[in-house]
Parts: structure tokens; C-alpha cells; sequence
């Protein structure tokens, strides 16, 4: 029974210094593995400032709704809208009621977030 209880603590204690060595060789391997070099990310921005004299391009976030609505001078929407896909050249860009907007035509603006320069 003695002798039992000994070879169990023998291969209990053997198997657990084994695990212990196993987990500190791969730590060790780890440690010493030299990472990839990664190449610098190229960034596009996301929304190049868009000037006076710039082609637009209108987008739509919304698929069902293929529209985007128009603005006045003062930032503030309309009745009238224009088509996704319609291509426009910037009349004049500036900043009404909190919003950037860029001018199509004599009076009619749209968001900066709804067009992209082309």
C-alpha cells in the first residue's frame, strides 16, 4: 500500500514538472520568435476636402431611397431633390447651420456627407 502511494506521488510529480517544462518551452519559444515586419498602411482620406471648381458625384447610403435631399443657402432642406449618380461641378463650398455644404447651382446646395469628389 506504501509503496503504492509512492509511485503515484512519483508519477503525479513527474507529470506535472513535464506539463510545468512543456508550458515554459513554448513561453521560451514564443519570447524568442521575431515578429513579421508589417508594411505601412497606406490611407486614403476619407473625405478629401472638396473645393470650388471640383467634380461631385452624389451617393446614397440608402439603397431603397434613391435620392438625396437638396438644400438652401442656409443649410436647411427643401422640397426638391436630386438623383444618386448625378455628376455636378462645385459652385462654392462653406458651412451653414453646422453643416459643410457645396453649392450645384444657382440655388440649390447638398450635404458634403451625400457627394464625393469625382
Amino acid at each position: 500500500m506504501l509503496v503504492s502511494k509512492n509511485l503515484v506521488k512519483v508519477v503525479s510529480i513527474a507529470v506535472a514538472s513535464m506539463s510545468l517544462m512543456g508550458v515554459g518551452a513554448s513561453v521560451s519559444q514564443a519570447a524568442s520568435f521575431p515578429a513579421p515586419k508589417l508594411g505601412v498602411a497606406e490611407t486614403m482620406p476619407t473625405d478629401p476636402a472638396i473645393k470650388k471648381g471640383d467634380k461631385i458625384f452624389v451617393t446614397v447610403k440608402d439603397t431603397k431611397n434613391q435620392k438625396v435631399n437638396v438644400l438652401d443657402a442656409q443649410g436647411h432642406k427643401t422640397s426638391q431633390k436630386v438623383s444618386m449618380g448625378s455628376t455636378y461641378t462645385a459652385k462654392d463650398v462653406k458651412k451653414a447651420a453646422g453643416k459643410k455644404i457645396v453649392k450645384i447651382n444657382k440655388s440649390q446646395w447638398l450635404n458634403t456627407k451625400d457627394v464625393v469628389k469625382d
